[in-house]
């Protein structure tokens, strides 16, 4: 007689046992469907945070040389590439950028690389626009001057005139037509 009572003891607590889950799991279930649906993704291509005719924001890069601010930028046409190491589409935009250094620094244009990762992924990227440029400078995902333009995708491309306005603003490999147009 022991033996049932004590197997009907065991059904009686594994019964409360699935019971009490069961009720967790229905409590679960309706607040997830009471909860509202998370915001669809926006549709078209991805933008940056800046438009044309917009001032830049203030940023800082620290490069090899020290900190350089925007406002140390002033006076000169700058084109800002938000790369990033394992981009395919970083490295199909690399002649572009190389063009646009060659036939626009002469002239006092300036070229800034933001390079979006860690430095020891970063090498080989830094050593094909480090020529064109000694404005270059690493950061994590999402650091100060990527999150300042609004970059969330690379390449991305901000070209500012000589007093810090956007005049062209794109973001993928071939996006901003001003580096082929300046170079044309």
């Amino acid at each position: 007689m022991s033996y049932a009572i004590t197997g009907l003891a065991l059904l009686a607590a594994a019964t409360l046992v699935n019971a009490l889950l069961t009720v967790a799991v229905t409590k679960r279930w309706r607040a997830e469907m009471a909860a509202p649906a998370p915001a669809a993704a926006p549709q078209g291509p991805p933008v940056l945070a800046v438009r044309e005719g917009d001032r830049a924001p203030a940023f800082t890069l620290h490069t090899a040389r020290g900190e350089v601010g925007g406002s140390t930028l002033a006076g000169h046409a700058v084109l800002i590439c938000f790369l990033r190491p394992d981009c395919g589409p970083t490295r199909e935009s690399l002649p572009g950028i190389r063009r646009w250094a060659e036939e626009n620094t002469p002239s006092g244009a300036r070229l800034v690389a933001v390079v979006n990762g860690q430095p020891t992924d970063a090498g080989p990227l830094l050593e094909a626009v480090g020529p064109l440029t000694e404005l270059t400078t690493t950061e994590p995902p999402n650091g100060p001057v990527a999150g300042a333009f609004g970059v969330r995708h690379h390449p991305s491309f901000v070209l500012l005139d000589a007093h810090g306005t956007v005049t062209g603003a794109g973001v993928g490999q071939g996006s901003l037509p001003a580096i082929d147009l300046l170079t044309a």
